[in-house]
Parts: structure tokens; sequence; C-alpha cells
């Protein structure tokens, strides 16, 4: 278990780039997160990461062992998995998503399904988008919740996609931002600040596509997530796109601030794919249906 640890730390710092939000996302201190890789690296005598200001950076000997790190943890999971099935009367329902369909979204459509089903036994494993479609790929998996991309032609090739809800992305800015008495945005505005991206080249695209319609082209910097972003957004190092349900908690908390832009809105659907020609299990269909039960009472409250 404690090479595991170790290694879900690593790929845990290598997703958000940050050693502070890491801690936070595993529950435990930053010294013990920092200990985690100086223990890996000398195990493998190699320097894995690299620290440039707040953010931490891959080196090709971390980028190798990223891949098995991510195999290893998949194969115990697989493992953890069999054998809690091969002593119950009904399988675990393993749910798999992207890291912000499993963070921002299906908690509350989990609450719900436990409220309806209380002796059904779950797990929700999250990934990184691409991460997720490789194990599609791999057959690893039949089904996931994730963003829906109409240009991800593998998807569109080989599942069945059902959209549950759209996404708006809302521009965030700092509360003491210059425009923060401002009602409204125009386009020309987006020009004059950075814009901060998460690395993903679909959602880059999500983004980007309506402003440059708009003849805008805006400077930008490259994050590793959501979180990274928003606090990075704090800090006072730009501006971003982000997706409602994963902006609100900040929102409502008012560490962020959002403006609307006239004439631009951004979008993207979100729901959940599966194999074709792979029926969905009937407990995997009451949760799908769960799923879309509860995201309509959210839409119309």
């Amino acid at each position: 278990m404690k090479v595991l640890d170790k290694m879900e730390t690593f790929l845990t710092l290598a997703e958000c780039g940050s050693f502070s939000e890491t801690a936070k996302r595993l529950f435990c201190s930053q010294p013990t997160v920092t200990s985690h890789i100086q223990q890996l690296e000398e195990q493998f005598e190699a320097t894995l990461l690299i620290r440039s200001g707040k953010s931490v950076r891959l080196t090709p000997q971390g980028e190798v062992l990223h891949e098995y790190a991510k195999e290893m943890v998949a194969l115990f999971e697989e493992a953890s998995l069999s054998i809690k099935n091969a002593g119950l009367s009904s399988p675990v329902l393993s749910l798999y998503a992207s890291n912000y369909m499993g963070v921002y979204v299906l908690p509350d459509i989990l609450r719900r399904f436990h409220h309806s089903y209380p002796q059904q036994h779950f797990e929700l494993h999250t990934y990184r988008y691409t991460d997720l479609i490789n194990m599609l790929m791999a057959e690893k998996i039949n089904m996931a919740f994730l963003p829906i991309y109409e240009e991800d032609k593998y998807v569109r090739a080989q599942f069945d996609s059902f959209v549950l809800f759209k996404d708006e992305f809302v521009l965030v800015l700092p509360p003491d931002h210059a425009w923060a008495e401002r009602k409204m945005l125009y386009a020309r505005d987006i020009a004059r600040i950075t814009l901060l991206l998460p690395q993903n080249s679909y959602l880059q695209d999500c983004i980007l596509s309506p402003i440059y319609e708009l003849g805008i082209q805006p400077d930008t910097i490259h994050m590793s997530s959501f979180e990274v972003i928003k606090e990075s957004i704090k800090a006072g190092l730009g501006s971003a796109f982000i997706p409602y349900y994963a902006a609100r908690g900040s929102l409502d908390a008012g560490e962020l601030i959002t403006k609307p832009v006239y004439g631009l809105r951004i979008e993207r659907r979100n729901g959940f794919i599966h194999r074709k020609r792979k029926p969905l299990t009937q407990i995997e269909t009451a949760f799908c249906e769960c799923a879309q039960d509860a995201l309509i009472l959210n839409c119309n409250a």
C-alpha cells in the first residue's frame, strides 16, 4: 500500500501541478506530499519533477513513471473491484468519470442514487479526459461520464452518447479587478486580458473558437486544471472562462466574480457514453436515469 500511496500522490501532483492542491485532494499534509515525491526520486535515483514558481512539471524520467503509475493504480483498482464482487450477491457499480464530472457534478447524483438504492455498493473513479479515453480505447471500461466533444471522432464512432446538460462557461475575475464595478464587458475587452486555459486541446478549442470568431486573439497561458486556474486568478495571473459548475463554489464564497460578455456565449455538452452493441446493465441503467432526473430538477430549480 505504501508504494501505491506514493504513486497516487505522484499522479495527483502531475495532474494538478501544485503541492498544496495535491495535499488538499488527498486529505494529507503538504510535507507528506513532499516526502512521497522525495522517496520515489530516491527509489528510482532520478529527478521526477521540476518546480517552476508555484507549479511543477514532469521531467522525461517523470513522464516514464507517470505511464507506469497509471497502469499500477488501474490494475490495483481492477483487482480490488474483482475481489469485492466475488463476495457480493450484487456486483459493485463502478462509475468512471472525467475529473470535472466526478468533482463537480456526480457527487449530488450519487447522493440521490444512494437514497433510492441504499443497498447498492458503488465506486467512483475519476481521470483526466485523455486518460479516460485511453481506458475506453483499451476496452478496460465500457461507459464513462464526461464532456462530449463533436471533434472527438473516436468517441463518435465507437460509442453512443447521451447529453445530460449543457455547461455555460462564465468569465471569472478576481474580486479586486478593475472591471469589478462594470455590469457588462465587450469582446474588445477580452483582447486586453491574459486568458488562463486548461491543457485539454478539445477544451481549449471549445473556449477559443467563439472568441476567434469575434476577431479576438487573446494572450493565453496553459494550466493543468480548473482548480489551478482558479487559484491563479486569485493570485492575479489572469482571467478565465470556466464552466459554471466548476466556478460556483468560489463565486458563492466571494473569492471570485464573474461578468457577462456581450455577444459571446461559450457552451459545452456533458453526459455519458457507452460502447455500441454493449448494453448497460440494469443497475447502470438505473443510475443513468437517476442522473437524468437529478439534472432536470437542477435545471428547473
